[in-house]
């Protein structure tokens, strides 16, 4: 396989400048960067904000996401409210004091993007988006049968 498309696959360049971006943010509010990554899950999953919604992407595992959750409420940026069907299920809702985080993490994010997808037309993107959706379906099956 091209050298090239093994590295965009296992995202480690992505990942390197996506942590170069966000450190200023990690720094000034003290968050590590699972903390910003289930903020802004949580600021883009409508009703999908439990724990075991974060944990389906498969990106962290569970005992990393509990430990994430219990140190952001401890620094009031979610809270826990209980669903009412089902007392087992904890939904995971944003504060007003993880607003500002977001909002700037996603400039952040959208800074990264126009920085990657520089020169790529919108033809290509939609290529992309259209490869990439079969990939990470490739991938989720792969996960569920092995």
């Amino acid at each position: 396989m091209d050298w090239m498309l093994e590295g965009l696959l296992q995202g480690t360049q992505f990942r390197t400048l996506y942590n170069r971006k966000i450190e200023s943010l990690r720094e000034e509010y003290h968050l590590r960067k699972i903390d910003i990554d289930i903020l802004y899950f949580l600021y883009k999953s409508g009703e999908h904000n439990t724990s075991k919604d974060i944990c389906s992407l498969n990106l962290f595992n569970k005992g990393h996401i509990s430990q994430s959750v219990d140190r952001m409420v401890k620094e009031e940026l979610i809270h826990t409210v209980h669903d009412v069907e089902d007392r087992r299920c904890v939904h995971l809702v944003l504060t007003k004091k993880a607003v500002g985080i977001i909002e700037q993490a996603t400039k952040l994010r959208s800074q990264m993007y126009n920085i990657i997808l520089q020169g790529v037309t919108e033809e290509e993107r939609e290529v992309l988006r259209q490869v990439s959706k079969k990939v990470n379906e490739n991938i989720k099956n792969a996960l569920r049968n092995s």
